[in-house]
């Protein structure tokens, strides 16, 4: 009890504030949501703050050939170095969710991005720090660890956020905030890229340090307000807080609703990993003359576009009257089939134009995801949003180890990528399936 304790009032001290959403568990009032106003401004800080996380995020895929060739590692190291980081990744998804949902997500966020800002930034002078080569890449692997397990809190914070202070249009304002890892994506492979070449790998990291630490200092100063301090004490002792409901786990996953989610979640993150680490590897060979950033930045910009456009849509097939849970799979079948339709496209031409096409098309209906199933633990349990986002992207994070190193082999024994889209297909296509036949928005707890 006491050691439950000491990392409460921990998180309290380290953040100055206490959650909003928080704050009105413990108060006897009406639930307060945001007003327009309020959204904009809580949409905007977090579509910049995924923006800077997943630009983060893809701060090493984009560096590891310059840091590869300097430090002669082989593609095994490389692939170590950029795998590990979601084991790290998968690791604090369920903490993150409970964490977020007792104390806020906003504060959850702040404080997690320090961590993996701080990371990012240092990167340069880690790979320095040890004159042993084994040494070295063992310490960089242990701190691409500590990097995923600090943004894997990130997500399930953000979905217990919208679930708890936005009451319409949630769909619209979560897949917009969700937009902005698209834009990190873009951002890292065109600025990222040109940064790289002209002034070198470590700028990379230090630029997206510090805008990372930048936001969490703004997040502090305008967001996590000091008005909202609640005292350990009726964190620890209150009658309120003895009051509140603990997530029924055993209810929950007897429910087919929360496990085809969890499926069809999976499958999705499988073609959207191995879309994300491998096409820049298969237009660079399957398009040798092809400019890269060409490759790298056209997908992730349409891909943004559709993100916005599926919460749009979403949210007015429900205003219209449309049943929550078939506005979900309408959405999905755009979400999962439609990357399908397009991947298995590349089969069929031998044109760079329409390669490019196929591929940008299927990033952009990918995107309809975030308005589908990654919506439905607010559908099903807004009061344990947070817990519940982190259960289903822990288990989602695995296809970024498995399905990335699967394909890879594939690739390396058979030298087809008509293999990888097939495999990549039929997954995404059982996982659509699973969500069409057992899906459900209906609330549960």
């Amino acid at each position: 009890m006491a050691a439950a304790a000491g990392v409460e009032g921990l998180l309290i001290d380290v953040a100055g504030a206490r959650s909003p959403s928080v704050v009105k568990e413990h108060d006897q009032g009406s639930q307060r949501y945001w007003k327009r106003t309020e959204k904009r401004q809580w949409v905007l800080a977090y579509f910049i703050g995924n923006a800077i996380l997943y630009a983060s995020r893809a701060a090493m895929p984009v560096c590891v050939p310059a840091i590869a060739k300097e430090f002669s590692w082989d593609k095994t190291v490389s692939g170590s170095v950029l795998s590990v980081f979601f084991w790290g990744y998968a690791s604090t998804q369920v903490l993150g969710g409970y964490l977020s949902d007792r104390f806020g997500g906003e504060v959850i966020s702040m404080v997690a991005a320090v961590g993996w800002a701080t990371i990012t930034l240092l990167y340069p002078q880690l790979l320095y720090l040890f004159s042993s080569h084994d040494t070295c890449i063992r310490f960089v692997i242990l701190c691409r660890i500590l990097h995923g397990a600090c943004q894997g809190v990130a997500f399930p914070a953000e979905s217990s956020l919208v679930a708890r202070n936005v009451k319409t249009d949630r769909t619209a304002t979560y897949s917009i905030m969700h937009s902005g890892i698209k834009f990190g994506a873009l951002l890292m492979g065109c600025f990222g890229s040109i940064v790289l070449v002209h002034l070198g790998w470590h700028t990379v990291f230090y630029t997206t340090g510090v805008a990372g630490l930048l936001w969490a200092a703004v997040m502090r100063i305008f967001f996590v307000r000091r008005k909202n301090i609640v005292s350990i004490k009726s964190l620890n002792g209150s009658n309120d807080e003895k009051k509140r409901p603990h997530l029924p786990w055993r209810i929950l996953c007897r429910k087919t609703a929360f496990l085809s989610a969890i499926v069809a979640h999976v499958c999705n993150n499988n073609l959207f990993f191995i879309m994300f680490s491998w096409m820049p590897t298969y237009f660079h060979e399957t398009y040798p003359d092809q400019k890269g950033w060409i490759f790298n930045v056209v997908p992730w910009l349409v891909s943004m576009p559709g993100s916005v456009l599926s919460g749009w849509i979403a949210d007015s097939l429900i205003r219209k009257g449309t049943n929550v849970t078939l506005t979900r799979k309408i959405v999905e079948i755009v979400g999962m089939g439609g990357p399908v339709i397009c991947l298995l496209l590349t089969d069929y031409t031998d044109s760079f134009v329409l390669a490019l096409m196929a591929v940008s098309m299927g990033m952009f209906s990918q995107a309809f995801h975030n308005s589908g199933v990654l919506v439905v633990p607010q559908d099903i349990a807004p009061s344990f949003a947070g817990a519940v986002f982190g259960v289903m992207n822990m288990l989602g994070a695995i296809p970024g180890v498995v399905g990335v190193y699967l394909a890879g082999h594939i690739l390396e024994l058979t030298g087809s990528w008509a293999a990888v889209f097939h495999m990549t297909a039929v997954i995404n296509t059982f996982g659509l399936l699973v969500f069409l036949m057992y899906g459900s928005a209906e609330r549960i707890v």
